[in-house]
């Protein structure tokens, strides 16, 4: 059966000796190169396609579900930060979700976070089920939310802010959800318009085999 090779495709050299011995779900991910596949390299990639991205992410399921997930999860927070028109919060990040220093998550379901206008900024509320990655060391978190003025978008928050907490998950499942009780939401953490998520669309199709089974937001296949 083909492996995955150290750069995240497919190939003669596997790795998957280091995929089962490696700590964490996230660890596995990195050691299987998969999170710079079809990155640009002058953002850090190592080059490859969607399509190389989604052969090797359908291996990566069927050899290790739980990583999968986590792929589903940090890949697509870094294609955000790709797209994103917010050049200080991708050169910020951008680095850290590569490298796997910094966990970061999606919410494969749920509504947009609601959105409370203090004069002074915004307080984010709302709850997602179901989210991957969510390591006890700290993640980020691209989420949608709905301001109070009508406009849509994603936004990028820390797990660390005030508001923020990961609820244990049921009895019998590897997922958490996350509860937002009036987050504060600083303008420079804004990645975009609701647009984004036509931007991250490809990538999500790439990843379908590993995306959490709970009702889909718009960015991939249902």
């Amino acid at each position: 059966m083909a492996m995955l090779t150290d750069t995240g495709l497919l190939g003669t050299a596997p790795v998957v000796n280091a995929l089962q011995a490696s700590r964490s779900p996230l660890q596995r991910v990195v050691d299987s190169g998969l999170l710079r596949c079809a990155v640009p390299r002058h953002l850090g990639g190592n080059g490859g396609g969607l399509d190389d991205l989604a052969h090797a992410a359908g291996l990566l399921q069927r050899q290790d579900p739980a990583a999968a997930a986590v792929l589903w999860a940090q890949r697509l927070a870094i294609e955000a930060l790709v797209q994103t028109a917010n050049v200080g919060l991708r050169e910020f990040w951008l680095p850290d979700f590569l490298s796997g220093t910094r966990a970061a998550t999606l919410p494969p379901g749920g509504r947009e976070l609601a959105a409370e206008n203090t004069g002074r900024g915004w307080l984010l509320s709302g709850v997602f089920h179901g989210v991957p990655n969510l390591p006890w060391e700290g993640f980020s978190l691209v989420a949608p939310v709905r301001l109070g003025d009508g406009n849509a978008g994603w936004v990028l928050l820390r797990s660390e802010e005030d508001g923020l907490s990961v609820l244990p998950p049921p009895l019998g499942h590897a997922l958490a959800s996350l509860r937002l009780n009036r987050v504060f939401f600083r303008e420079d953490e804004w990645l975009g318009a609701h647009g984004l998520a036509d931007l991250l669309a490809p990538v999500a199709e790439a990843l379908a085999p590993c995306r959490p089974r709970t009702p889909a937001l718009n960015i991939g296949t249902p």
